[in-house]
Order: C-alpha cells, then structure tokens, then sequence
C-alpha cells in the first residue's frame, strides 16, 4: 500500500505505521518518540508495563539503548533472525519501550522487509503484533486497515515463523515466550 520512504516520513513525524516482519504483521513507530509510543500502546489497548520490541537490520542500531555490545558474542548466535533478547537497558531508554523491566527486548532482523525500513529509517524500530491486547493478530492488510483506520501499511510477504518471535533473557537464558 506504502512504499518503504512514505512510511519513514510516517516514523518521523510521530505516525504509528504496520509491516511485515518474520512471523506475524506488526505496528511500529519511533521509539524516540514517546508521543508515538503511547499512540501506538494507546491503538493496541495495552498497558505500557509490558514493555515493547525493538527490531533493526544492524547491531549497532540497538547499542544507544541497550549494553549488547557486552553480549555480542551471544546475540549473534541465535542473530539475525527471528529471536527476540532482553538486554540491560541503557538508563535514559523510555518505560514505555522497557515497561517494568530493566531490560529492552531487541531482534536483528534478516526479513527483508523490516530491513528496508530499518535501514532507510537509520535505525531501530518499535515492533509489536498488529493487535488489540488479548486479540488475534492481524493475518493480512485488509483486516489491518479495517481495524486500525489510517495506518499506513508497507505492503510485503510475512516471512515463514508460524507464530511470534521467541524471547530470551541474556542473562538467565530463560524462555519468556
């Protein structure tokens, strides 16, 4: 529906957008932006406490938020990919990126849509399911648009993950979904 540069304009202006990423359609938005951040927790209907995904195509988009650089050796064995780490956050990263935790999820994503945006975006991105909280994610643009009315939609393929991406605490190495 948009093209990769409409919907970086939408990031930069504080815009929630939707893509496809490795296993399920997603909303995003600047995660410098808390105006954005509470728009997007605001459309979803959740709670900021559970805290939201950062997803990038370069390590080094997750390094002003996060320690990983004190855990590159370990990211990168399950990166890039449809894995999800919680990382130590950095002190200044927004609560409504890292919710209760202390920790900020990240994914180095290979999907090659995520990774245009990304990269055209210059860095990270918030990704969560393109949902209501409690409510089936979203399966095509279509029910996108009919339930979140004017969001812009970078058109794409899901990639072949059934289902959202695992997530893992670095430090204990625990599955938390």
């Amino acid at each position: 529906m948009s093209s990769v540069s409409s919907l970086v304009e939408c990031l930069k202006a504080g815009e929630v957008i939707a893509y496809p990423t490795e296993g399920v359609w997603g909303l995003g938005c600047n995660p410098k932006d808390n105006l954005a951040l509470q728009k997007l927790l605001d459309l979803k209907k959740r709670s900021w406490e559970r805290g939201l995904i950062l997803i990038g195509s370069r390590f080094e988009y997750f390094l002003e938020f996060s320690h990983a650089e004190d855990y590159k050796d370990k990211l990168l064995t399950k990166w890039p990919g449809p894995h999800t780490w919680l990382v130590p956050a950095k002190p200044r990263v927004s609560h409504l990126i890292k919710g209760t935790s202390d920790k900020v999820a990240l994914r180095l994503s290979n999907h090659g849509d995520v990774c245009s945006l990304s990269e055209a975006f210059g860095g990270a991105i918030i990704s969560t399911s393109a949902n209501e909280e409690g409510l089936p994610t979203h399966k095509t643009e279509e029910e996108i648009s009919a339930n979140f009315p004017g969001i812009k939609i970078l058109s794409g393929k899901l990639g072949n993950l059934m289902r959202p991406s695992t997530i893992q605490d670095v430090l204990t190495d625990k599955i938390i979904r």
